[in-house]
């Protein structure tokens, strides 16, 4: 809305000045008037218009891993870093349902939103509760040749000399013929040349993200 104003405002400031161009080649600009006005109104909602938009405010959210609940406050993590948040206006939600604040669990993630009133200033508007685990998972990613190959695992061994690795395949599993393009599981076999790309699963099992053959099908 402030915006709009303003724009109007800039526009009526143009025909002002276009009006008094003929004033402006006859007059000091300094001792004119009519200028002097209208730079005295610009410059007045110039400010109004700034402290204004100083004080509009704005929501953000954040996600944070739960370290201690309790009936007034919550203790999260965010990075490493902890922070308390207040549960006075707070609505605690999970899968789409409000719920009291005893149904979170530490080390559970929740979604923190909040109004930010100013720099110093900030009120928490809700609190979503996940049931999924968003902790960074460990990643390895190997080039060997693959041992034996099943319809949902295989094992490979890595070039570097390490032990045999053993490894799940998923539905989100991506397979890949040596230029990228989309392969199938069948295409591949034992001894095959492989770059793959794994993340440890919540039993400690390497899930495959990518497989990507480093050489031709053709044995």
């Amino acid at each position: 809305m402030k915006n709009k104003i303003y724009l109007s405002f800039a526009i009526i400031v143009s025909l002002l000045l276009t009006n008094t161009s003929s004033v402006m080649a006859e007059e000091n600009v300094e001792n004119n008037p009519t200028l002097n006005n209208i730079r005295k109104v610009i410059q007045e909602k110039k400010v109004e218009l700034g402290s204004g938009a100083s004080t509009l405010r704005k929501n953000q959210a954040y996600l944070a891993k739960v370290v201690r609940v309790s009936a007034e406050t919550l203790t999260v993590s965010v990075q490493g870093l902890q922070n308390v948040i207040p549960l006075d206006s707070a609505q605690v939600m999970q899968d789409g349902k409000e719920i009291t604040i005893d149904k979170l669990a530490v080390d559970s993630w929740v979604g923190v939103f909040e109004e930010v009133i100013d720099e110093n200033n900030k009120k928490i508007n809700k609190i979503v509760a996940y049931s999924k685990d968003f902790e960074p998972k460990e990643r390895i990613v190997t080039v060997g040749s693959l041992r034996t190959i099943g319809r949902n695992d295989l094992s490979i061994t890595p070039r570097s000399g390490e032990e045999e690795l053993k490894m799940s395949l998923g539905k989100n599993s991506v397979l890949q013929d040596m230029s990228g393009e989309t392969a199938k599981i069948s295409q591949f076999y034992e001894d095959l040349q492989c770059l793959i790309i794994a993340f440890a699963d919540d039993n400690g099992n390497y899930m495959i993200s990518t497989m990507r053959a480093l050489s031709t099908f053709e044995k």
